[in-house]
């Protein structure tokens, strides 16, 4: 699990702060991270390809990388782990944030709240709501212009 987690905040920290330590970090987690999901898919599949995400999102291969996060959240689904699955929708929903795409971001954030709530960690949720909150009002605000 360190693996993992070294390597979506070395990602983040690359996006922040573009620093080339953070991407080293971040590559070679990836690289770890498939030994790991050549002996136990079934437990590390969804986490690959998340960081696999994450590797095409700040490569700027941005088909690939909403792929990969699609593939991430169905393979966290299919394999019963509800918070990759929250994980990796809420990884999903920045990546289509910083795109522009804020409709299909809070479709993503959405689906990582109610993940987030079904899994237990209510505080969580919580924080999402709060934090997309007033953009989330936003964009309703611009839809109801157009309707």
């Amino acid at each position: 699990a360190f693996i993992f987690t070294e390597g979506l905040i070395s990602f983040a920290m690359s996006h922040e702060f573009g620093e080339e330590k953070w991407s080293v970090l971040a590559y070679k987690s990836v690289e770890e991270f498939k030994i790991f999901a050549l002996h136990a898919p079934s437990n590390c599949e969804q986490k690959l390809l998340l960081l696999q995400a994450e590797s095409a999102f700040l490569e700027g291969e941005y088909y690939t990388a909403a792929l990969r996060y699609d593939d991430a959240i169905n393979t966290a689904s299919k394999n019963g782990f509800i918070q990759d699955h929250a994980i990796a929708c809420e990884r999903a929903g920045i990546f289509h944030s910083r795109q522009g795409n804020i409709s299909k971001a809070f479709d993503y954030v959405s689906q990582a709240h109610n993940a987030y709530f079904k899994w237990g960690a209510k505080c969580k949720a919580d924080h999402l709501n709060l934090q997309y909150q007033n953009q989330l009002s936003n964009v309703q605000k611009m839809e109801n212009q157009f309707n």
